[in-house]
């Protein structure tokens, strides 16, 4: 666990970089063999420094008995060499084969970068299919992993945004040694990995866990078991930590989360905080590092204490015994622990993790550093810190609340102007009213309830969420149905065929622009006249019709149909003249749900994803397959 805060700083200074020694750049067999090579001249080196030529020197050393060494001609250069160059001139010059440019490097970065993630082999087959034949799957490969890293595996587009900033990025670490012991609270909520039986059903649910860790000492102060995080358990978590501890921080360090800046808690006059004069500090919105403390210390929970539950459920499970975990809970078959056995195992984590000491805060326990605490009591009584506030204006002696009415003959000298309420979540019977500067007026009691009124406010809390959750829940029933009709298939219109009426002559190109289809401009069809019966001669007649036209019909994909629709309507707008079959294949085809679904998306985007990728049947002009703007 951390022993800082981390954040992510807004700009990180620009700092030159230090110049790199050249030496220390030429790769470890060059400088071996700049060294090989300055041994071997350094008798002739020291023999010119004592005053004799270069010739002479090597000619010298090259001449000495047992010599196999390189000849005159190489030492003289290597000598002049060292004189010009020192130790570098001494490297040798290869540098290796050099790479021939390919064409396709700029377009190879930018595919592997790009959000899908594609392998080595992908980028490759793409560039083959983009005309770069030369891209091979080895030397695609090879060319990605010679780049830098941040331009290939470790880039911000290919990893995305947030998992960059959370693990690639560099983040300031805060020095938190300079803090007072209980100065600063940093909160949040977790939903729990463990499958608990639910007090009221007995089914299972995962409950959330508000916790409150002192920022200097580490301490945990305060915590909240609940069904999930609102206004409601940061009320009852901070109270714990307020009535446990006889102790009100200066500052809390919290989330953007609603449970946390809901008015009744972040409010500058009559918020929960407020009250006590405690400054609130919210972090970025899913920067995790911003809350290091707590988050690390819910990650030890997990690991510590939410493993030790056989109804663990936590993402490092492995699918197949999480899904058979899931199936034994369904089943029966996995006795689920009760939320009082899960809340008592809790509390003797949190005792245990406040009393063992970290190697951070130099093998000292958390509850040690908090003894050091310099305590601010608590001024107000702890009736008062469970109760929220709100500021109402006094209508006929009397304030609403949460659709209740209280009334007091106190408030009569209060009429018209405005008034603090302070209120019991458990007890909605009463109010206590205070004045703009916080004094006592008086108790107001509740004169009218309005019916089906749950008697506290977290019941109608509770009632609330329950209605939102059969709100999204009917959502996702009518999207399934919705999502179970299915597109008319030609045995049913055959089959309809036989009890409509009889067929008329196909219409002309100037009725069929009335119809009204037309792209980003989808009406409701036509109504038909009264279906007249016909005899079973004329009825084989239509389905031999059918048949040929079907036969005849090429192979299309539903948006080379799309494209063949939009060059019909095309011609006939122009005059141009259509035959009978494919007047009657636009007619049908007009009316099907394929084609009002792809003149919705056409309307909504201005083109039809794919489209330009279908060539059309022969005959027809590619345009219309590349830019439909002109049918329009």
């Amino acid at each position: 666990m951390s022993a800082a805060i981390l954040t992510f700083p807004r700009a990180l200074p620009v700092v030159a970089p230090k110049p790199v020694e050249p030496y220390r750049q030429l790769p470890q067999w060059s400088r071996d063999e700049a060294e090989r090579r300055r041994a071997l001249i350094a008798p002739a080196l020291d023999r010119i420094t004592a005053g004799c030529s270069v010739l002479a020197a090597v000619t010298w050393l090259v001449s000495a008995p047992g010599w196999n060494g390189p000849s005159v001609r190489t030492m003289k250069r290597w000598v002049a060499d060292y004189q010009n160059g020192g130790i570098i001139g001494l490297a040798p010059e290869y540098k290796g084969r050099t790479r021939p440019e390919r064409g396709w490097e700029a377009r190879a970065i930018e595919l592997f970068n790009a959000p899908q993630r594609r392998s080595y082999s992908t980028v490759a087959l793409l560039l083959r299919q983009e005309g770069y034949t030369d891209a091979a799957d080895h030397l695609v490969r090879a060319y990605l992993k010679a780049q830098p890293s941040n331009l290939t595996e470790t880039g911000q587009k290919r990893l995305g945004s947030h998992f960059y900033d959370q693990n690639i990025r560099p983040y300031i670490v805060r020095d938190t040694s300079t803090l007072p012991i209980g100065f600063v609270y940093q909160g949040d909520g977790h939903c729990c990995d463990v499958y608990v039986a639910a007090p009221a059903t007995g089914n299972p649910f995962r409950p959330e866990l508000t916790v409150w860790i002192d920022v200097r000492s580490h301490y945990v102060v305060g915590w909240w078991l609940s069904e999930s995080e609102s206004a409601i358990t940061t009320l009852y978590s901070f109270s714990h930590a307020l009535l446990a501890n006889d102790h009100v921080p200066a500052m809390v360090h919290t989330d953007p989360g609603s449970g946390f800046t809901a008015r009744v808690i972040s409010d500058s006059e009559n918020g929960f905080f407020s009250r006590f004069d405690i400054e609130m500090i919210t972090a970025l919105p899913g920067n995790a590092k911003g809350k290091g403390l707590v988050e690390g210390w819910f990650r030890w929970f997990e690991e510590r204490l939410g493993k030790q539950f056989e109804t663990f459920c936590g993402h490092c499970r492995t699918d197949d015994a999480l899904r058979a975990l899931t199936q034994k809970v369904r089943a029966g078959k996995l006795a689920l622990p009760s939320l009082a056995e899960y809340r008592a195992a809790i509390a003797e984590y949190v005792r245990f993790y406040n009393n063992n000491p970290q190697r951070n805060l130099g093998d000292t326990s958390p509850a040690e550093l908090w003894l050091k605490l310099d305590r601010v009591p608590l001024e107000t009584p702890a009736a008062a810190i469970m109760r929220p506030r709100r500021t109402r204006t006094v209508r006929r002696w009397g304030v609403t609340l949460d659709e209740r009415k209280y009334r007091a003959h106190a408030l009569a000298g209060f009429e018209g102007r405005e008034v603090v309420v302070e209120y019991d979540l458990h007890d909605d019977t009463y109010v206590v009213i205070l004045d703009g500067d916080g004094r006592f007026v008086c108790e107001a009691q509740l004169v009218d309830k309005q019916a089906w009124i749950p008697q506290s406010r977290i019941d109608q809390a509770q009632q609330k969420r329950l209605a939102g959750q059969r709100k999204r829940l009917q959502v996702k029933i009518a999207e399934a149905e919705a999502r179970a009709h299915v597109p008319i298939s030609p045995a049913q219109v055959l089959a309809a065929l036989e009890d409509s009426a009889e067929p008329a002559e196909p219409l002309p190109a100037a009725a069929i622009l009335a119809l009204g289809h037309s792209v980003g401009d989808v009406r409701t069809p036509r109504s038909l006249p009264t279906p007249k019966p016909i005899d079973p001669a004329e009825m084989a007649r239509v389905q031999a019709v059918i048949a040929d036209d079907a036969a005849s019909a090429p192979q299309e994909t539903e948006n080379q149909r799309y494209a063949r629709a939009l060059r019909l309507m095309k011609q006939a707008k122009s005059g141009v003249t259509i035959s009978s079959a494919e007047l009657r294949w636009l007619s049908t085809y007009t009316d099907s749900a394929e084609y009002l679904g792809l003149a919705d998306i056409h309307a909504s985007f201005g083109y039809v994803p794919g489209l330009e990728n279908d060539e059309g049947p022969a005959g027809t002009e590619p345009s219309l397959y590349r830019d439909t703007s002109e049918s329009e």
